[in-house]
């Protein structure tokens, strides 16, 4: 539409867009081309939207083409048309419909993309639709054959022998050589080549790093350290790092794991094309190339790397299993603590994430511990009844029953048997009738160090009664006992249940039916804070004491 005098402008908003490799297509080219489309369109241009030196590969690296979607779709945006110089500026999606999605937003809001270059109309004519999807489709096999070429360089240079990218390896330095590979100089950590004819190879780097390098393959391979240790002791003795400001796992792990020790270099370790997920690659595709003298012997390395691959985490379950049955033959019992410090076996903690739990571990090696799983002292496995007969044992000896108390006596297991066999350990001291409350333990511990501190021997504290009591009652004498008390004073408290002489004591209850609440439940009476505490409440209790008391009179 040529512009008239008199005839208001349609505004309009242009997306400008330049890859890195693509000068032709700078900013300002764009601008240029598309200002003059608009001049001759009748299109005023009031806002830009830009994507300097951005991939058109995909909407996550394009904050300019977001923006652009997002003010497409508000109902006050300030333009009524998108200015786009072709189809490869609005982007190289790999999938066709992607590209038109994009476009079909701005044109449901109101907002058609123009092309300014394309030889066709973005008019939603057949013929225009299908000249525009085939413009996309070239747009999206650009990308394609020119990832393949950059690719096939970059294996091509590999093969040379020629460093790719990234920063330096520890222990090695980047020479920077010409197109006849002699030397320039040194590269220092931050710097590039700056000619398309340089190119960068590796060599070896400070006699201090090199050494640092054969001490980590020593104490690896020989002294049989962890990865762990070997960075905690590189960190105490203050060696040289590198580019890093301290020594990691990872970093040790790395140095390890790099064939450049032995003057290898390898290339194409993953695959990203066209800015999808990284993955990784065969070991038939991997470049390697001899680049330097190694300055580790490959029996080193090939011992460093057999150590590495028993801790790694992609073990088949068959090898897992394999482990642990040899190190039950050797040893005639299986701990998790055995298993996580044997050095050819993968720890207690992977081992249960991987078949689930421990005990399923030892049930397919054919292990069929009884009691715990290695006696101590040679004290063998007991019946839960025993460990709790036990725990009361050592309680009323000691007067008071902790973690330390239980793991230091010789005549009881240890608590990790109580919290396998009861689930927690309050939940032992609950079922053997001792103290088990936070709270209540909390008051004993301070009534044990006020007692300690003023030189007087703890209070004995008697053990409650109640495990005996409860074989006296059944659960129906349990639920009868509640519901006359109930009936009797109008609510249920555990201390009206500890205060009337024909009941047991309300632990009883607790350990018959889980809790006082369940108790209740099991009895069909509803015990609620406001039944019992509120003045309503009070009022009602008032008036039944004085019926009982006028019953008395009564008879």
């Amino acid at each position: 539409m040529p512009d008239t005098p008199g005839q208001p402008l349609i505004p309009a908003a242009q997306y400008l867009r330049m890859s890195k490799d693509h000068q032709r297509y700078s900013i300002r080219n764009q601008a240029r081309a598309i200002s003059a489309y608009a001049s001759q369109h009748g299109l005023s241009i009031v806002k830009t939207y830009t994507d300097p030196g951005e991939s058109g590969l995909t909407l996550r690296e394009r904050p300019g083409l977001q923006a652009l979607l997002a003010d497409a779709i508000k109902p006050n945006r300030p333009f009524e048309r998108v200015l786009v110089l072709d189809v490869s500026r609005w982007g190289r999606f790999q999938n066709l419909d992607q590209s038109g999605h994009y476009e079909f937003i701005c044109f449901e809001a109101g907002a058609p993309v123009i092309y300014c270059a394309e030889p066709f109309e973005n008019d939603g004519t057949p013929v225009m639709a299908l000249l525009k999807q085939i413009k996309r489709l070239q747009a999206a096999e650009f990308s394609r054959e020119l990832s393949s070429k950059v690719l096939y360089a970059q294996l091509l240079q590999a093969k040379i022998g020629h460093k790719l990218g990234g920063p330096r390896r520890f222990g090695f330095d980047r020479i920077l050589v010409d197109e006849h590979d002699r030397p320039i100089q040194k590269l220092e950590r931050g710097q590039t080549k700056a000619l398309n004819n340089q190119r960068v190879v590796y060599a070896i780097g400070s006699d201090d790093e090199v050494k640092v390098i054969r001490d980590i393959f020593t104490w690896y391979t020989r002294d049989r350290m962890s990865i762990q240790q070997i960075s905690k002791r590189l960190t105490d003795l203050n060696a040289p790092s590198g580019d890093h400001p301290s020594w990691s796992h990872s970093r040790v792990r790395r140095i390890l794991s790099d064939e450049l020790v032995l003057g290898v270099y390898v290339f194409n370790h993953t695959t990203q094309r066209l800015k999808s997920k990284p993955r990784k690659n065969p070991p038939e595709a991997l470049v390697k190339t001899k680049v330097m003298e190694p300055i580790i012997s490959r029996v080193q390395f090939e011992s460093a790397a057999r150590r590495m691959r028993v801790r790694r985490h992609d073990i088949p379950a068959d090898e897992h299993l394999a482990a642990v049955s040899r190190l039950l033959r050797t040893k005639g019992y299986l701990t998790g603590k055995l298993i996580t410090q044997c050095p050819y076996t993968q720890s207690a903690d992977v081992l249960t994430r991987k078949f689930g739990s421990i005990h399923r571990v030892y049930e397919l090696v054919g292990y069929n511990p009884e009691g715990w799983w290695r006696p101590r002292n040679g004290i063998g496995p007991f019946t839960n009844d025993e460990l709790l007969s036990r725990l009361r044992a050592v309680h009323e000896r000691v007067g008071h029953v902790n973690e330390h108390v239980i793991n230091s006596d010789p005549s009881i297991p240890s608590v990790s048997t109580f919290q396998q066999r009861f689930g927690k350990l309050t939940d032992a001291y609950r079922l053997a009738g001792i103290p088990y409350g936070r709270t209540q333990l909390q008051r004993l511990g301070y009534a044990r160090l006020k007692a300690s501190r003023a030189g007087e021997p703890p209070r004995t504290i008697a053990r409650p009664r109640w495990s005996e009591l409860a074989s006296r009652f059944s659960d129906e004498d349990l639920i009868e006992c509640l519901r006359r008390l109930h009936k009797q004073h109008g609510f249920v408290t555990a201390q009206i249940i500890r205060e009337d002489e024909n009941s047991p004591t309300p632990m009883v209850f607790s350990a018959r039916f889980g809790s006082l609440l369940k108790a209740y439940a099991c009895a069909g009476i509803e015990n609620r804070r406001f039944d019992i505490w509120s003045r309503a409440a009070k009022a009602k209790r008032s008036r039944l004491a004085v019926s009982a008391v006028q019953r008395g009179k009564d008879r």
